[in-house]
């Protein structure tokens, strides 16, 4: 992309989302079209710019949600976010990918997770990571060449898991460095401190995401005593400093109906969340019970409620499943938009919670585990079932024999002892076996009564774009 086109560009996002805050929403409508009109030339850009407009139009909850986000946080982080995230991560790479994607031949993933080390504080119950090896994790040079690989292919969001991620040495030193990225850092919100929180303000491109589990029963009982007083502080605390952050919940059989109450959803938003991840228990990590996942018949009421909470409250949240439609289906795998895991040992996973890989990044450049014939193959599978039906996006529990087969077709090496129980135990294969049926029985009469022709799978996407593209 020409620099003068990008710079103009960079300042009609700047100038609407500056402004947000402050403007009506009539005043902030001229805004988008002046910008549509005579700064923003490129078509992807500009129907990114009708849908605000739309939103703005429509009263929508969304609004008062960055409204309130830019009206609290620091002028560190608010510059940060629109800058790191929105315009450069979001839009400005993204175009950058976009183009480098028909150079090389295939399309690059937006994000990844990187876990640089397993050491955490607390012992949670059924931890998707609770197995990985303690005493190692990645250097400051590895990661720091990682980061810089990244910038070269457009990739500018980095989400930093764990183990406990405000463990490892660098992570400031990190975040510090790596200033024209953005983070966010899933933790369990023990060590963000007051002082901690200053230093996140400062930085400016770091949103924490804090792991609960529900309300002080629900937390302590998985977390350990005292865990929920310590994130409500944690909470307190950055919202005090003025740094962005959200929630991270696991939903199983003994805390769903918590999770999806009013009362807990608002006690987030006002604690001061912007922002809320839904991860359903998965049999994977420390000792892996069947019997805590979500039952079929549940997993659906959960996908209604989501798409509620988004069209009613002023909180963004998303769910690692159910979102399939929207997200185009599965993202592992380094798909085009999609993302991959980086572990604590370097060892390339399709996704954090597909934990085999055939490729370390200590002896690999990053663009070479990106197209990795194991995630080639991910990516061809998919979508992995023969109407596909994007509310069963997942090969772990929705086709769980895709991940079977690819493992053992690529001779994918477990993350750590036990990690190949997915695929392995008897118990668990029946078990994620019979559900997936469960759950194609209730999914397959909603996707094929109208969602079918309402949503496209990311590879239909691709060919679309690029026949409006050849044109």
């Amino acid at each position: 992309m020409p620099k003068k086109s990008s710079t103009l560009q960079k300042k009609a996002l700047k100038l609407i989302l500056d402004n947000v805050a402050n403007l009506s929403d009539e005043n902030l409508i001229q805004i988008i079209e002046i910008g549509e009109k005579y700064l923003i030339e490129n078509p992807t850009l500009k129907q990114q710019a009708e849908d605000i407009k739309k939103l703005f139009e429509q009263k929508h909850p969304a609004l008062d949600l960055v409204r309130r986000t830019l009206n609290s946080i620091s002028k560190e982080c608010r510059d940060k976010l629109i800058e790191n995230l929105i315009i450069n991560a979001m839009v400005i790479e993204n175009q950058r990918r976009q183009k480098l994607a028909k150079e090389l031949g295939f399309g690059l993933p937006w994000f990844f997770v990187m876990s640089p080390t397993a050491q955490c504080n607390l012992n949670c119950r059924g931890c998707y990571a609770g197995r990985y090896i303690k005493d190692e994790g990645l250097p400051f040079e590895l990661v720091d060449r990682i980061l810089n690989e990244a910038k070269d292919l457009g990739i500018y969001f980095v989400v930093v898991s764990g183990g406990e991620p405000y463990f490892w040495p660098h992570i400031l030193k990190m975040f510090e460095k790596h200033n024209d990225m953005y983070f966010m850092t899933y933790t369990n919100g023990t060590l963000l401190t007051k002082e901690m929180a200053k230093k996140l303000a400062k930085l400016g491109n770091v949103a924490p995401a804090i792991s609960i589990e529900g309300f002080e029963k629900e937390t302590d009982d998985r977390r350990g005593p005292g865990t929920f007083k310590k994130i409500m502080e944690a909470m307190d605390n950055l919202k005090e400093a003025g740094v962005p952050f959200g929630f991270s919940v696991t939903p199983t059989k003994l805390n769903i109906e918590a999770l999806m109450s009013d009362e807990f959803v608002d006690l987030m938003i006002k604690k001061g969340c912007s922002f809320g991840w839904y991860f359903q228990y998965v049999p994977v990590g420390r000792k892996p019970d069947v019997n805590l996942m979500v039952a079929p018949e549940d997993r659906n009421r959960l996908r209604m409620r989501t798409n509620e909470i988004r069209n009613t409250k002023p909180l963004f949240v998303g769910d690692f499943w159910n979102d399939g439609p929207y997200a185009g289906g599965c993202i592992a795998g380094a798909r085009p938009g999609g993302y991959f895991h980086i572990n604590c040992n370097g060892g390339i996973e399709p996704c954090a919670f597909l934990q085999f890989s055939t490729d370390n990044i200590k002896d690999k450049k990053l663009l070479d585990v990106i197209r990795s014939p194991f995630f080639q193959a991910f990516q061809e599978a998919q979508p992995y079932c023969e109407n596909g039906n994007l509310l069963t996006p997942c090969a772990l529990i929705d086709n769980p024999e895709i991940l079977r087969k690819l493992v053992r077709e690529y001779n994918a090496k477990p993350s750590y002892e036990g990690a190949d129980d997915a695929i392995c135990d008897p118990t668990i294969c029946h078990f994620l076996d019979e559900y997936s049926k469960a759950y194609k029985k209730i999914a397959d009469p909603i996707w094929e009564n109208g969602m079918n022709k309402k949503h496209k799978h990311w590879k239909e996407k691709a060919a679309e774009s690029a026949k409006k593209t050849n044109k």
